[in-house]
């Protein structure tokens, strides 16, 4: 992409391209990662507890090694 090759200057300093860094990599995990692991996870536990109580049937992988 050009966009990211591109240097620019500034009153004659060169100003390095935008890239990834590892501050925004750790923001990413902790800001849009983190919360849909856990919110995957809730539904999950959810959708067990459903079938298992409600339904009186198996869920998931479990029903497999039974």
């Amino acid at each position: 992409m050009a966009l990211f090759r591109r240097l620019d200057r500034i009153h004659g300093h060169v100003i390095p391209a935008p890239r990834l860094t590892r501050h925004a990599l750790k923001r990413f995990l902790l800001w849009l990662l983190l919360p849909f692991l856990l919110l995957c996870l809730a539904g999950d536990v959810a959708l067990y507890f459903l079938f298992r109580e409600v339904f009186g049937r198996c869920y998931g992988l479990l029903c497999l090694f039974s």
